[in-house]
């Protein structure tokens, strides 16, 4: 990813620093789990790849100088034994608590199981019963796809294991949201989906209707001639000629329908996922930023485009409309332009994601001038499928996957630079807009 895609709030200060390694394990991370870096390596929270992130990224000089220093001794990034191995030891081995694992006990408890065969269940729930046990919960920990899910497995085990952990105090509250319309994604999901049942339901019920009739007909109709003649005399021909090219236009006819169902179901499938990105990536937000941060969560603009802004985010550092995208396969963004590998060729997409995002970052801005607030609203593009391969370069718009989200946001949430007075005119005005399509939603 190109290094200009994240500088949308500010400049890198490029002061030589000097630091030894000592020095380097107590800076701190990010504003999103602000602890020393010695600390969240011992924990496993970071790791090659994140530290990696951080050197390139960062914007705070001694938290990128830190990151190539701790790169540069092996020892302290190496990879911990599996998670079956490490369970074997814990009890002998865990320090006396208190804990900080950025979830609170009852936030552990509540969690979904992600996986067969207790998948969707309550992590609390399966704990208490012994449904699950450490090795599960140290699985979980180490491999799980949700943040949340290995921070609350991760306190799950201290408590089985009799420790204390401290639950998290956010600096300013959790963060409020707001949610606007159902999304584009879920709305055109039951469209198709409704679209498709009255397709089928006409089809099921029109042949019904001649199924009855025909026998009916039948019933009250006496023969007057038996087969040989009705084949041998012209009008007989006819009709049978007739009703085998009335079969084979059926036969036709379904099979353009049988085409057009599948179209629908793909599309559908597709509009699903499009809105799991979005919880998911909602769910991460929800877990990095604090009350100093409002989420506004499918956004329809007054105007001739009715595109929904799928997450808009106000906060300290300004304000931020993001474009989430779960598309399936390998494609690379090379500035404003995106494409898709089939085969062995890149095929031009035919809706660019960057521009989606700077047009309705473009449209959220003139929305707020039209009430005299003059604010900047940055575009960002979400990758939210993480199976899915993407390589950018000089990409137009900042484009963060769904793996360093908290990373990304907390790199930007730096010094204030919002007055917090501008923020609750956003705030009010994006809640008015919100609340006002909810009663329209609603028939109010």
């Amino acid at each position: 990813m190109d290094k200009s895609s994240h500088d949308i709030f500010g400049q890198h200060n490029n002061q030589s620093l000097t630091m030894n390694l000592a020095e380097a394990r107590k800076v701190l991370w990010l504003k999103s789990n602000p602890r020393p870096l010695g600390e969240l390596l011992q924990e496993g929270y970071l790791d090659q790849t994140r530290l990696e992130w951080a050197a390139t990224y960062a914007y705070n000089p001694r938290l990128k100088q830190a990151a190539h220093i701790l790169l540069a001794q092996p020892e302290q990034t190496k990879a911990r034994p599996p998670a079956d191995e490490r369970l074997e030891c814990l009890p002998v081995q865990v320090p006396n608590g208190p804990f900080q694992i950025g979830i609170s006990l009852e936030q552990a408890r509540v969690t979904p199981w992600p996986f067969q065969p207790f998948k969707g269940q309550l992590m609390g729930k399966l704990v208490e019963t012994k449904q699950i046990s450490l090795k599960d919960l140290g699985y979980a920990a180490e491999n799980a796809w949700e943040e949340r899910v290995r921070r609350a497995a991760a306190a799950l085990m201290l408590v089985r294991l009799n420790q204390t952990i401290n639950d998290p105090t956010p600096s300013a509250g959790f963060i409020q949201i707001v949610a606007g319309r159902r999304s584009y994604a879920e709305r055109k999901k039951y469209q198709l989906a409704l679209i498709q049942g009255l397709i089928l339901g006409v089809i099921f019920g029109g042949s019904l209707s001649y199924l009855i009739w025909g026998f009916t007909r039948l019933a009250s109709t006496k023969p007057t001639l038996t087969i040989s003649e009705v084949i041998k005399s012209p009008v007989g021909l006819l009709t049978i000629a007739t009703f085998v090219g009335i079969i084979g236009i059926f036969s036709v006819l379904f099979y353009l329908l049988n085409r057009f169902l599948n179209g629908l179901d793909k599309q559908i499938d597709n509009f699903r996922a499009g809105q799991e990105g979005e919880e998911r990536t909602k769910e991460i937000i929800l877990q990095t930023l604090d009350g100093s941060w409002s989420l506004f969560w499918n956004i329809n603009l007054p105007g001739r485009n009715r595109a929904d802004l799928d997450i808009v985010l106000v906060g300290p550092p300004g304000v931020l409309a993001l474009e989430i995208k779960n598309l399936t396969g390998e494609y690379r963004n090379i500035g404003d332009r995106w494409e898709y590998r089939a085969g062995n060729h890149w095929h031009s997409q035919k809706k660019s994601p960057s521009r989606q995002a700077n047009n309705n970052a473009g449209r959220l801005g003139n929305f707020l001038k039209a009430d005299g607030i003059e604010q900047w609203v940055t575009p960002v593009v979400i990758w939210a499928n993480q199976e899915s391969q993407l390589t950018v370069e000089n990409p137009s718009v900042a484009v963060w996957t769904l793996k360093h989200l908290s990373d990304e946001l907390g790199n930007v949430w730096q010094d204030e630079k919002v007055p917090a007075a501008t923020r609750d005119l956003i705030a009010k005005k994006l809640t008015k807009l919100c609340r006002r399509q909810d009663e329209v939603s609603a028939g109010k």
